[in-house]
């Protein structure tokens, strides 16, 4: 199984996380700017009937290990970038970034990581120019679509790398983006490649953004290629090709409180010895009641990722996630327990219930509930007789004591149905997450 990870307040906070936002230290000397910022984080995590009381089993060694996994981790991010002008309407700019980071204790409950497992390593290291509109940056770099519902984390932090739910390692590797910034209409012409963990695949493609008054229309299209012949025989990508239409945070002037979002994903196209012909969507409504106590926010979304009613014939009809991440809180990581260790965005239907509240100036409090079905019958290949396969629910704190220091502890549980029991167990498998991040 292959998995990928992780209003208000809640929105800044949980886009934190994601993308390891940092406090810069600014230095400026005549035509040179410069930027340099540490991020930390520190993860505990005590999770019980792993795996619906089935265990906890190691990714490598295929190993059996306990129902309950309890397992901490912790990164550190020292990162800077610099812009030098070099005249009125030319920019030298570049960066880099290096993540040290660790598991301990059990390891993490889908036994992607171990204890002894952890690396310092360069993270993000580009160069390039800007004029105008333009910007060209070459290296290793960060990039997202959209909501990153299909490209926007280009590492997996697995295996030795560690700390595999922090997920502090985001970069693509030898890339190169052609930006356009104008006004309403920006854009962008990319080749970058993933981690090896993921196959080491390189999307090769153009993205186009067009900001409205109220909403973002949005495509991209984009080819898989260069992946490793090992992970290509595992999860064939060679050939395919992936057309996406998005609409975010649209609205009517007569409801300002509702955003409507949708976005559909294709993949076609043929590869060795495979075709590819899957799809998914969403619809994602969010109003908020800024005139109540606490000024909650409610959101619903359906999501739906195609499945393969025969995995076995030469025709990929699950949607393949590829480099999605972490954005939010359900996107795209759905469900802290079934989105990091059970499904991965593919072959699953999705509904999801969110209400979020501001109850003190720097903490809001929320709780989500998921109701997860398969798309078809069968579980990662093996048959099941039931598409229903879990509910997860989760109560959440979100909190800023300061511009630097921010925590998020949630507690989740998930209740197994018919396809989980069939598969794993009976028992309802929860987790207890404290997160905490320093800024500095």
């Amino acid at each position: 199984m292959n998995n990928q990870h992780l209003g208000s307040f809640s929105t800044f906070l949980l886009a934190s996380l994601a993308s390891l936002a940092h406090a810069d230290s600014h230095y400026e000397n005549g035509d040179l700017q410069a930027d340099f910022g540490l991020s930390s984080g520190a993860t505990f995590i005590d999770s019980h009937n792993v795996n619906f009381g089935a265990g906890q089993r190691d990714y490598r060694s295929g190993e059996v290990k306990g129902e309950r996994a309890v397992w901490q981790e912790a990164f550190l991010k020292p990162e800077a970038s610099f812009r030098y002008t070099l005249d009125q309407d030319l920019r030298l700019v570049g960066g880099a970034s290096l993540v040290a980071a660790h598991t301990f204790g059990d390891g993490d409950a889908g036994g992607y990581t171990r204890n002894s497992d952890g690396k310092t390593s360069l993270e993000e290291l580009y160069i390039g120019i800007e004029r105008g509109p333009w910007r060209l940056t070459l290296g290793n770099q960060n990039f997202r679509v959209g909501t990153g519902f299909i490209l926007a984390d280009g590492n997996l932090d697995l295996l030795g790398e560690g700390a595999y739910w922090s997920g502090p390692r985001t970069a693509f590797r030898d890339g190169a983006i052609l930006a356009y910034r104008g006004g309403a209409l920006s854009g962008q012409a990319f080749s970058l490649r993933n981690d090896d963990d993921l196959g080491g695949a390189r999307f090769s493609g153009a993205n186009l953004d067009y900001h409205f008054l109220r909403g973002q229309l949005g495509l991209m299209a984009l080819k898989v290629s260069d992946v490793s012949s090992q992970a290509n025989q595992i999860a064939p990508r060679n050939g395919m090709q992936v057309y996406n239409l998005r609409w975010l945070d649209g609205g009517f002037e007569a409801l300002p409180e509702l955003a409507i979002s949708a976005e559909y994903g294709l993949q076609t196209g043929e590869g060795e010895q495979v075709s590819f012909s899957a799809h998914a969507w969403y619809v994602r409504l969010d109003y908020g009641f800024a005139s109540l106590p606490l000024q909650p926010q409610l959101t619903y979304r359906y999501a739906l990722f195609s499945g393969d009613d025969d995995p076995n014939d030469n025709r990929r009809k699950s949607w393949d996630p590829l480099s999605k991440a972490y954005t939010e809180r359900g996107s795209w990581v759905i469900g802290d327990v079934v989105g990091n260790y059970l499904l991965n965005d593919s072959n699953e239907r999705v509904h999801m219930w969110r209400l979020a509240g501001q109850i003190a100036p720097g903490l809001s409090a929320g709780t989500v509930y998921y109701q997860f079905s398969l798309d078809e019958e069968n579980y990662y290949g093996q048959p099941v007789s039931d598409r229903r396969f879990a509910d997860e629910a989760a109560l959440y704190l979100d909190w800023a004591a300061s511009t630097q220091l921010f925590a998020t502890l949630s507690y989740n549980w998930v209740k197994p149905k018919a396809a989980a029991r069939e598969v794993f167990g009976n028992d309802t498998f929860d987790a207890l997450q404290l997160y905490v991040g320093y800024r500095f």
